[in-house]
């Protein structure tokens, strides 16, 4: 196919739903015929107008090529549209760490928002006359439970519209991109259908401004504490931030950490209020009050209608910005804490879960037992000792690297010289 008659540079970190509906947008076409023309098409041997859920994680080397040609782009701007390249910093997106190939990436995986996205309203509004014609930057990053401020304008970001309180770019049917054959919606706006089945082509949208909409509400001191952790996360993700950090008191792979972050983040819902002292400030506790709450009556409203295996909303990462924030905020001090300090913070936790009901109970034993964080942390929630390296070392898939307490450990430094000592 020829390349488009018209094309635009992508913003840093965009996402692929993003860039399509702006690229429609900006040739008065609908995201379905850029779809079609470009090579994305949900299946290769049918032309279809559609994008898979799982596309947003990669490409195949021929689409990439395809779409990068028709669209004007270089490989390398293609292929940073793709949430895969996030994976070397963010560990549910790593296919090392997660132990599952390209195309079941994104398949049950609770460390990303896969059928919507947070938001920035005045990203969204922009500042430049292409973007207050066809929309703002809907970033990657805002997929990721962990990205929850936008930094640049210090305010929380959105999950919902204004107007009927959908989540954002919220999927319906089968397609990334909602209303994908849809020319006249702007893509800053909601593209949720509200009356009648989202496979009727004239079936209304709800049309409301994400550029338009406040963000979240809180107070000053919370924001502030919000965007102290929040850089301290984003340098964590950054393709030049460190390779390494600590969880526990010890070294561990950056991308690992966040793995460790969803585990703490999830055991401090699941027995909250144990770790209400933890909390920075009243307001981030009554925050966990309020999200607790929500969870237990979605959870209640599941069970009346037959759905028994749905404990995971108990301890999913909180859609909500500011919800999410509080537990994060508990979770990033437990885990940079000491391995001893650690085992203290989570005494109560460890007491509340052997108290909760069987299927509690058995999530959080999931949560406490899972391969996937880190062996220090392994060790922290399966022993009532501090970490060792022979403990570490327990574990099969610790033996690919040298593992060490951090420097600032020197708890860990006092235990081995009086071991040695004696």
């Amino acid at each position: 196919m020829r390349p488009l008659p018209r094309s635009l540079a992508p913003f840093r970190d965009e996402s692929l739903a993003g860039f399509v509906l702006r690229l429609a947008h900006h040739n008065t076409a609908s995201p379905g015929t850029i779809v079609r023309h470009t090579g994305l098409s949900a299946h290769r041997t049918v032309i279809l107008e559609r994008i898979s859920i799982r596309q947003q994680y990669q490409q195949l080397p021929e689409q990439i090529a395809e779409f990068a040609r028709t669209t004007r782009l270089s490989r390398g701007e293609a292929s940073e549209l793709f949430m895969a390249p996030l994976g070397t910093r963010y560990g549910p997106l790593s296919e090392t760490l997660l132990g599952r190939p390209a195309n079941r990436m994104l398949y049950n995986n609770r460390g990303i928002f896969r059928h919507w996205s947070r938001f920035c309203p005045r990203c969204l509004a922009g500042d430049s006359d292409i973007e207050r014609a066809h929309g703002g930057n809907w970033k990657r990053l805002w997929r990721l439970p962990p990205v929850f401020t936008c930094t640049t304008h210090r305010c929380m970001l959105r999950y919902d519209c204004s107007q009927c309180g959908h989540h954002g770019l919220e999927v319906q049917g089968t397609s990334l991109i909602p209303r994908i054959h849809d020319e006249d919606l702007h893509p800053n706006q909601c593209r949720t259908v509200t009356d009648g089945s989202p496979g009727q082509r004239n079936a209304p949208a709800c049309g409301a401004r994400h550029d338009q909409a406040p963000p979240p509400t809180c107070s000053d001191k919370f924001l502030d504490e919000a965007l102290v952790l929040q850089q301290e996360l984003l340098g964590l993700l950054g393709p030049s931030g460190p390779e390494e950090t600590t969880s526990v008191g010890w070294i561990i792979d950056t991308a690992q950490y966040f793995f460790d972050l969803h585990s703490v983040a999830g055991l401090i819902l699941l027995t909250w209020p144990t770790t209400r002292p933890l909390a920075p400030s009243g307001e981030h506790a009554d925050i966990l009050d309020r999200d607790v709450a929500r969870r237990q009556r979605e959870r209640a409203g599941l069970h009346k209608r037959g759905k028994h295996h749905y404990s995971h909303v108990l301890i999913d990462p909180a859609p909500d910005s500011t919800a999410y924030a509080a537990s994060a905020a508990i979770a990033h001090q437990i885990l940079q804490a000491t391995d001893r300090q650690a085992l203290r913070l989570l005494a109560p936790v460890q007491g509340q879960l052997r108290e909760l009901p069987g299927p509690d109970r058995a999530i959080g034993d999931v949560l406490r037992n899972s391969p996937r964080n880190s062996p220090p942390l392994r060790v922290v929630l399966a022993r009532k000792e501090p970490v060792t390296q022979k403990a570490v070392l327990g574990y099969r898939d610790a033996r690919h690297r040298e593992w060490r307490p951090a420097a600032s450990n020197d708890d860990w430094v006092r235990r081995v010289t009086d071991t040695s000592a004696k």
